[in-house]
């Protein structure tokens, strides 16, 4: 199903980049002209969304050789793929392919990144990415987190209940969680908390998952120990997420304590493109 997701957003990229045609290949190429086409990593990075694009090809008849495999570690200036086939439509796919294959390798790589950092010091902890995507593209950039070794958290607004400020601001705490009565069991329930004070009030309810979000580094040790303590009460454990302004310049402050899941909006939407280029190889 993700394969063909991806390459409706292809597809539907390439009505947007082509218009009425591709002027500048129809007029100077000739109808019949094939060469090959080699794509370049310019950068070393993680490979995402090879295969998405082999799809896309084989869709548009052209041929093709991946030659760095799907979540592999690419070198700077590596040829990732080599096309085969008709030049007019090679380079009418050419802009297409690469945006695509630039913004999902700079998530990818991007989670790789902050991931083999972090478990230098935790191999425990999970890196997440959070809702904050592009619309249209969440699928595809959670799934590049993936690649890099990351965790996707939530796809949509019913995959698990998630209890957040506005909730408790709207209704209070008590309230949120007595209208939870009817959730059926296979939904897990995370609630978020700003402070300490907030904290304590939840856990009595034994939600799955604690949110400690913009928690500052120094004060995530006190709130181990409160749930520690509730815990030593006879209430069970919640799995601890820690979340809020976290990034590759912090995130080892957060990984050094004894927490389950980091999750991260800059996987996602601070990700920078990797340089890609493709090359046009003349047919002897």
């Amino acid at each position: 199903m993700l394969n063909m997701y991806a390459k409706k957003i292809l597809n539907n990229s390439l009505i947007e980049d082509v218009g009425f045609g591709d002027i500048t290949s129809e007029y100077i190429i000739p109808k019949n002209h094939n060469s090959k086409g080699e794509i370049i990593i310019k950068e070393k990075s993680i490979i995402c969304g090879i295969n998405f694009i082999a799809d896309f090809l084989e869709e548009h008849n052209l041929k093709y050789s991946i030659l760095i495999d799907e979540g592999k570690l690419a070198n700077e200036n590596s040829k990732i793929m080599e096309i085969y086939g008709n030049t007019r439509k090679i380079l009418t796919l050419e802009r297409t392919i690469l945006n695509f294959l630039m913004h999902l390798c700079g998530i990818a790589t991007k989670t790789y990144n902050i991931v083999s950092m972090v478990h230098k010091i935790n191999k425990k902890v999970k890196i997440a990415c959070t809702r904050k995507t592009l619309p249209g593209l969440s699928p595809i950039e959670k799934y590049a987190v993936y690649i890099g070794g990351g965790d996707t958290h939530r796809f949509r607004l019913d995959d698990m209940v998630m209890i957040k400020d506005n909730h408790i601001e709207a209704l209070g705490v008590d309230e949120c969680f007595n209208r939870l009565k009817k959730v059926s069991f296979s939904k897990k329930i995370e609630v978020e908390v700003d402070s300490i004070e907030l904290l304590e009030k939840v856990l009595p309810y034994m939600p799955d998952i604690v949110l400690l979000d913009n928690f500052k580094p120094e004060d995530i040790k006190e709130a181990l120990e409160v749930i520690d303590n509730f815990s030593k009460m006879g209430y069970k454990p919640p799995i601890v997420e820690v979340s809020g302004g976290i990034n590759e310049k912090n995130v080892m402050e957060y990984a050094k304590y004894d927490i389950d899941i980091i999750s991260m909006g800059c996987l996602i939407h601070s990700a920078p493109a990797i340089d890609i280029s493709l090359d046009i190889k003349k047919n002897n």
